[in-house]
Protein backbone atom coordinates (compact mmCIF):
# COMPACT_ATOMS: atom_id res chain seq x y z
CA UNK A 1 0.00 0.00 0.00
CA UNK A 2 1.26 3.41 -0.74
CA UNK A 3 1.10 6.31 1.43
CA UNK A 4 0.42 10.21 0.13
CA UNK A 5 2.39 11.09 3.14
CA UNK A 6 6.12 9.27 2.26
CA UNK A 7 8.48 12.31 1.15
CA UNK A 8 11.35 12.03 -1.41
CA UNK A 9 14.42 13.05 -0.12
CA UNK A 10 17.47 14.19 -1.99
CA UNK A 11 20.64 15.41 -0.26
CA UNK A 12 23.17 17.73 -2.39
CA UNK A 13 26.57 16.81 -1.07
CA UNK A 14 26.69 20.31 -0.87
CA UNK A 15 29.11 22.61 0.87
CA UNK A 16 26.77 25.42 1.22
CA UNK A 17 28.54 27.75 4.13
CA UNK A 18 32.00 28.12 4.56
CA UNK A 19 34.05 31.10 5.89
CA UNK A 20 31.01 33.16 7.70
CA UNK A 21 33.39 35.32 10.27
CA UNK A 22 36.31 37.34 8.80
CA UNK A 23 38.69 38.42 11.72
CA UNK A 24 36.91 40.10 14.77
CA UNK A 25 38.53 43.16 15.86
CA UNK A 26 39.82 43.59 19.47
CA UNK A 27 40.02 47.24 19.84
CA UNK A 28 38.25 50.20 16.70
CA UNK A 29 42.51 50.92 16.29
CA UNK A 30 43.16 47.27 15.42
CA UNK A 31 42.86 46.75 12.06
CA UNK A 32 42.57 43.95 9.59
CA UNK A 33 43.97 43.27 6.41
CA UNK A 34 43.05 41.71 3.18
CA UNK A 35 44.31 38.39 4.65
CA UNK A 36 41.01 38.65 7.05
CA UNK A 37 38.43 37.51 4.26
CA UNK A 38 38.01 34.18 3.84
CA UNK A 39 35.63 33.06 0.95
CA UNK A 40 32.51 31.26 1.21
CA UNK A 41 31.89 28.20 -1.04
CA UNK A 42 29.25 26.96 -2.79
CA UNK A 43 29.45 23.05 -3.76
CA UNK A 44 27.06 20.57 -5.57
CA UNK A 45 26.19 17.45 -7.00
CA UNK A 46 22.56 16.37 -8.06
CA UNK A 47 20.81 13.62 -8.44
CA UNK A 48 17.98 12.84 -11.58
CA UNK A 49 14.70 14.57 -10.95
CA UNK A 50 15.62 17.07 -7.82
CA UNK A 51 15.92 21.26 -8.32
CA UNK A 52 19.05 22.89 -9.50
CA UNK A 53 20.32 25.09 -6.48
CA UNK A 54 21.25 28.54 -7.16
CA UNK A 55 23.28 30.84 -4.84
CA UNK A 56 22.70 34.98 -4.97
CA UNK A 57 21.50 34.26 -8.84
CA UNK A 58 24.78 32.46 -9.63
CA UNK A 59 25.11 28.62 -9.20
CA UNK A 60 25.72 26.36 -6.51
CA UNK A 61 29.28 27.39 -6.04
CA UNK A 62 29.07 31.03 -4.68
CA UNK A 63 31.07 33.51 -2.47
CA UNK A 64 28.93 35.21 0.83
CA UNK A 65 31.05 36.90 3.14
CA UNK A 66 29.89 38.36 6.65
CA UNK A 67 30.81 41.67 7.44
CA UNK A 68 33.90 42.31 9.64
CA UNK A 69 32.25 43.40 13.16
CA UNK A 70 34.24 43.99 16.29
CA UNK A 71 33.97 41.10 19.10
CA UNK A 72 32.30 43.97 21.47
CA UNK A 73 28.84 43.11 19.39
CA UNK A 74 29.16 39.59 20.52
CA UNK A 75 30.01 40.14 24.74
CA UNK A 76 26.96 38.40 25.97
CA UNK A 77 26.04 34.96 25.61
CA UNK A 78 23.30 35.25 22.70
CA UNK A 79 23.90 37.94 21.21
CA UNK A 80 23.82 37.54 17.33
CA UNK A 81 25.88 40.44 14.88
CA UNK A 82 27.10 41.04 11.36
CA UNK A 83 23.47 40.31 9.79
CA UNK A 84 24.50 38.88 6.07
CA UNK A 85 21.31 38.60 3.63
CA UNK A 86 21.60 35.62 0.83
CA UNK A 87 19.04 34.24 -1.44
CA UNK A 88 18.50 30.69 -2.68
CA UNK A 89 17.00 30.00 -6.05
CA UNK A 90 15.29 26.73 -6.97
CA UNK A 91 14.93 25.96 -10.77
CA UNK A 92 13.85 23.23 -13.00
CA UNK A 93 11.91 22.01 -10.21
CA UNK A 94 9.12 19.02 -10.64
CA UNK A 95 6.05 21.23 -11.29
CA UNK A 96 3.33 21.93 -8.60
CA UNK A 97 5.32 20.09 -6.00
CA UNK A 98 6.59 21.58 -2.61
CA UNK A 99 10.01 21.31 -1.93
CA UNK A 100 11.73 21.71 1.68
CA UNK A 101 15.00 23.28 2.19
CA UNK A 102 16.63 22.27 4.99
CA UNK A 103 20.43 22.34 6.40
CA UNK A 104 22.33 19.22 7.44
CA UNK A 105 25.94 19.12 9.53
CA UNK A 106 26.95 16.19 7.04
CA UNK A 107 29.90 18.82 6.57
CA UNK A 108 30.71 20.56 9.79
CA UNK A 109 29.47 20.08 13.03
CA UNK A 110 26.42 21.69 14.79
CA UNK A 111 25.75 22.40 18.33
CA UNK A 112 22.24 20.61 19.02
CA UNK A 113 21.65 23.08 21.89
CA UNK A 114 21.53 26.45 19.62
CA UNK A 115 20.85 24.80 16.27
CA UNK A 116 23.49 26.88 14.63
CA UNK A 117 27.03 25.72 12.75
CA UNK A 118 29.56 25.41 14.94
CA UNK A 119 33.11 27.07 14.37
CA UNK A 120 36.31 25.26 13.24
CA UNK A 121 38.68 24.82 16.22
CA UNK A 122 42.56 25.57 16.05
CA UNK A 123 44.91 28.78 16.00
CA UNK A 124 43.33 31.88 14.56
CA UNK A 125 39.72 30.73 14.25
CA UNK A 126 37.46 32.63 16.44
CA UNK A 127 36.00 31.18 19.69
CA UNK A 128 32.64 30.72 21.27
CA UNK A 129 31.29 31.77 18.27
CA UNK A 130 28.58 30.73 15.65
CA UNK A 131 26.69 30.91 12.71
CA UNK A 132 22.93 31.17 12.78
CA UNK A 133 20.64 30.79 9.80
CA UNK A 134 17.43 32.81 9.66
CA UNK A 135 14.32 31.97 7.31
CA UNK A 136 12.76 35.42 5.48
CA UNK A 137 10.15 35.55 8.23
CA UNK A 138 13.11 35.61 10.28
CA UNK A 139 12.78 32.52 12.22
CA UNK A 140 15.45 29.96 12.51
CA UNK A 141 16.97 27.75 10.56
CA UNK A 142 17.48 24.57 12.97
CA UNK A 143 20.62 22.89 11.39
CA UNK A 144 19.73 18.90 11.05
CA UNK A 145 15.68 19.81 11.92
CA UNK A 146 13.67 19.42 8.83
CA UNK A 147 10.79 21.00 11.08
CA UNK A 148 12.22 24.15 10.31
CA UNK A 149 13.47 23.79 6.77
CA UNK A 150 11.63 26.78 4.11
CA UNK A 151 8.97 25.40 1.97
CA UNK A 152 9.33 26.55 -1.97
CA UNK A 153 5.69 25.74 -3.74
CA UNK A 154 6.52 24.98 -7.03
CA UNK A 155 3.82 26.18 -9.07
CA UNK A 156 1.94 23.96 -11.89
CA UNK A 157 3.40 25.51 -14.60
CA UNK A 158 6.89 25.38 -13.19
CA UNK A 159 9.46 27.93 -12.65
CA UNK A 160 12.34 29.74 -10.21
CA UNK A 161 11.18 30.15 -6.65
CA UNK A 162 13.55 32.19 -4.52
CA UNK A 163 13.75 32.72 -0.69
CA UNK A 164 16.18 34.82 1.17
CA UNK A 165 18.09 33.48 4.37
CA UNK A 166 20.01 35.66 6.73
CA UNK A 167 23.29 34.26 8.68
CA UNK A 168 24.72 36.21 11.16
CA UNK A 169 27.27 35.73 13.80
CA UNK A 170 26.04 34.12 17.33
CA UNK A 171 27.61 34.54 20.20
CA UNK A 172 27.67 30.66 22.34
CA UNK A 173 28.79 30.52 26.19
CA UNK A 174 29.81 32.71 28.73
CA UNK A 175 33.40 33.08 27.55
CA UNK A 176 33.83 36.02 25.79
CA UNK A 177 34.22 35.66 21.92
CA UNK A 178 37.48 35.75 20.85
CA UNK A 179 39.49 37.35 17.58
CA UNK A 180 39.78 35.49 15.05
CA UNK A 181 38.09 33.43 11.78
CA UNK A 182 35.19 31.28 11.61
CA UNK A 183 34.65 28.56 8.83
CA UNK A 184 31.83 26.24 8.88
CA UNK A 185 29.90 24.54 6.41
CA UNK A 186 26.95 23.07 5.90
CA UNK A 187 24.55 20.29 3.51
CA UNK A 188 21.59 21.57 1.98
CA UNK A 189 19.10 18.34 1.80
CA UNK A 190 15.74 19.20 -0.46
CA UNK A 191 12.51 17.03 1.22
CA UNK A 192 10.07 17.07 -2.28
CA UNK A 193 6.86 16.61 -0.56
Amino acid sequence: MFSLNKYTRYILTAVFFSGMIVSLQLKSETSCNNSCNIDVLFQGVYTDETCNVSINSGNYSETVLLPTISISSLQVNGAEAGNKNFNITLKDCPADRTVAVTFVSNLSEADTTTGNLKNTSGNDYSENVQVRIRKENGTQVVIDDESSGQEYAIPSAGGDVTHQYTASYYANGNDAVTAGTLKSLAGVELVYK
